[in-house]
């Protein structure tokens, strides 16, 4: 089972059908401390991305700060596009989801 730290506090990543039928890409649920994915794998850089967008969610979450999810997504493509374009291998935030 793949856990995510943010500030101390551990997320289960998992994949669940669910996410499919609704229009979200991917869940965070601060209440269940869980990060859903889609069950259907997409390529590895996108799921990168979506884990990278649902940890800047729990970052504003657990730091309560007033961020419009538009604000979220911006932040969450402007990170990933320096990290992956500075040689960082984001592959072990997926690593281990469906163990």
């Amino acid at each position: 089972m793949k856990k995510l730290k943010v500030l101390g506090y551990q997320y289960e990543v998992k994949r669940d059908l669910a996410t499919n039928s609704s229009n979200a890409c991917a869940l965070f649920d601060s209440i269940k401390m869980e990060i859903t994915l889609p069950i259907d794998k997409r390529p590895a850089q996108a799921e990168q991305s979506t884990l990278l967008h649902e940890a800047i969610e729990a970052l504003v979450y657990h730091l309560e700060l007033n961020v419009e999810h538009t604000a979220i997504m911006g932040i969450e493509a402007g990170i990933f596009q320096v990290l992956v374009d500075n040689g960082v291998d984001l592959s072990p935030l997926t690593k281990g989801i469906d163990d």
